[in-house]
């Protein structure tokens, strides 16, 4: 059983995973340095990308040429030419064997799923939908927000609110709670004061997704209806992309990633899957548990070749979390 690696990294952290193909952890690396290459560049991406490993290698006792397959899935990979600059990382490590470079949506994917098929949805700060058939076909959107064809994300729900709050001032929108929990939020003694900042950029507008859940989960009409915008917006790229891979005839999972997914958040999904269910009726949500490093460490042991037993993914995902937690 060769080791095989899995990397996952975002914008503020890397981690890194050893397992061989039976779902048993060797080794496990983690660091709260970017690996978004177009964040900090590819040197910095390069040496978070690296520290992580030499980690994860060192816990297993492993030099680089004795690792078999390995997946780097990270942020910023979002192009051809993105995989090509980045094509160096693994060579550098010193790894020999074969490699695969990502986007981190597929490692999303593949960590809420048993089978190496499916589709996910990320919505966090930005959103990216992803999938895979059972013919080994992949597609994704380009993640890039509203401009490129990604609608749905926190940030944008933020956006909404504050939009909403706007016109509840001015009389063009109905009166809502989120005037008086957006300006709690930002410290300010009223909602001109308020305004005025955000439309100075002296406030963050794009944080308030957790105050619009709140607001929707006490009952206020127009957090719920940015919500259900949202994931009806969220629904109809991820039917896009089932109907662009032909899985509208069968049963899937439907990975739901990212911080819109964590709170309590049920007018979105709701939205979300009636929209997805008019093509895919069989779809099966499923709420991402586990960290993202889980699915590269399987699209690792994918890459192998060698059949997973039932019980793998859980397996590893046990592993993963208790040498996570160690750290």
């Amino acid at each position: 059983m060769e080791p095989v690696l899995g990397v996952e990294g975002g914008g503020s952290h890397c981690h890194a995973v050893l397992a061989d193909t039976s779902g048993r952890v060797l080794g496990v690396g983690a660091n709260k340095d970017p690996a978004n290459w177009d964040d900090v560049g590819i040197e910095a991406a390069a040496g978070a990308i690296r520290s992580c490993v030499r980690e994860a290698l060192n816990a297993a006792g492993l030099t680089p040429d004795g690792v078999g397959a390995s997946v780097f899935a990270l942020a910023g990979v979002d192009f051809p030419m993105d995989e090509q600059l980045l094509a160096g990382i693994p060579s550098a490590i010193g790894l020999a064997g074969p490699y695969r470079i990502a986007n981190d949506a597929f490692a999303a994917l593949r960590a809420g799923t048993d089978v190496p098929h499916g589709v996910v949805v990320v919505a966090g700060t930005g959103s990216v939908v992803a999938g895979r058939n059972a013919s080994g076909e992949e597609f994704r959107t380009l993640g890039m927000g509203p401009l490129l064809g990604d609608s749905g994300s926190a940030s944008e729900v933020s956006e909404a609110a504050v939009t909403a709050v706007a016109d509840a001032y001015t009389g063009r929108g109905p009166q809502t709670e989120l005037t008086e929990l957006l300006c709690e939020r930002s410290g300010v003694a009223s909602v001109v004061a308020f305004l005025e900042a955000a439309s100075r950029f002296r406030i963050d507008t794009t944080v308030f997704s957790p105050e619009v859940v709140r607001a929707a989960e006490q009952g206020d009409g127009v957090a719920r209806s940015i919500l259900v915008e949202a994931g009806r917006a969220l629904g109809g790229t991820a039917a896009h992309v089932v109907r662009r891979l032909g899985m509208e005839g069968g049963p899937f999972d439907l990975v739901l990633a990212g911080g819109m997914f964590r709170a309590d958040t049920r007018h979105l999904v709701d939205a979300l899957d009636g929209v997805v269910r008019q093509v895919a009726q069989e779809v099966r949500l499923q709420p991402l548990r586990d960290p993202p490093v889980l699915g590269a460490a399987l699209l690792a042991i994918d890459m192998t070749g060698e059949g997973q037993a039932p019980g793998l993914r859980a397996s590893l995902a046990e592993g993963v979390a208790a040498a996570l937690g160690r750290l």
